[in-house]
């Protein structure tokens, strides 16, 4: 096979195979359910969540990785601590080896977590978009009210180099912020729109359990259009930090899915 292949398509007919197939997919992107920006654990979770349920999802990831922060586990130690209960058996749906070291307490290899996560996203049917970022959003202003219809990206480089090269918009009906401790889609809004009299406070000091049960408690919209999920919640209500905890994260994504469900596509 190998051999017809050489005698069949040259490296000029490969790079033809190759922008036609990439670019049919960034056109699929254009119009979209949901856009989650970041996939870390929040959104990974988000995404498994609100695909399952047969909605069109896209989630646009800045590095070339999944799994965001929590990759590194505590201080680059390779695991990380899940409490026993609905973030757990989300971990056993995806196939994640878990071991129990205390009653109610299980550790798990951040890195499996994270990939069989995004695995669980993406057969259900989600997009991972990486190398992009978010560099302004798609609004409809009415008086002092916004509505935010979709996000303007640019390419991770790109933007990182400050260059001036024109961005690509895409459509959604919502967005959500599961950018984690830079919450930058917020902030983002904070600064175009600034008579919302929005601030990304910044995250208080670590108190495990509170930050665990408020980084769910909080998810939710921010504005019409916009949810947040994750890290971006402490940081921006100014909650309590965590630690190398995974069960709220895991939480807060089926919370944010759950109550888009419920308040956007409800019909």
């Amino acid at each position: 096979m190998f051999r017809e292949l050489v005698n069949s398509y040259t490296e000029g007919d490969l790079a033809e195979i190759l922008v036609d197939a990439a670019l049919k997919r960034i056109s699929s992107y254009s119009k979209t359910d949901v856009i989650i920006v970041g996939a870390g654990p929040a959104g990974l979770s988000a995404a498994w969540d609100l695909s399952k349920k047969g909605l069109k999802v896209l989630i646009l990831e800045k590095m070339l990785g999944v799994g965001g922060g929590i990759r590194g586990g505590a201080m680059l130690l390779p695991a990380v601590i899940i409490e026993e209960g609905e973030a757990t058996d989300m971990l056993r749906e995806a196939k994640v080896n878990l071991v129990k070291y205390a009653e109610g307490l299980f550790c798990a290899d951040p890195a499996e977590a994270m990939v069989k996560l995004a695995a669980k996203a993406l057969e259900a049917g989600a997009s991972v978009w990486p190398g992009v970022m978010v560099e302004d959003l798609i609004i409809s202003r009415k008086r002092r009210s916004v509505n935010v219809r979709g996000v303007v990206i640019n390419f991770t480089p790109i933007t990182e180099a400050e260059w001036h090269v024109d961005p690509l918009f895409l459509e959604s009906r919502v967005v959500v912020d599961a950018t984690g401790h830079d919450a930058d889609v917020v902030r983002i809004l904070s600064k175009r729109c600034p008579w919302l009299n929005m601030s990304v406070q910044g995250m208080s000091s670590l108190d495990v359990w509170r930050g665990e049960e408020e980084v769910v408690e909080y998810t939710g919209k921010v504005v019409n259009g916009l949810y947040a999920t994750g890290i971006s919640v402490s940081e921006i209500h100014n909650l309590h930090r965590m630690g190398p905890m995974l069960g709220g994260m895991l939480l807060s994504g089926k919370k944010v899915a759950e109550k888009i469900v419920q308040e956007v596509f409800k019909e």
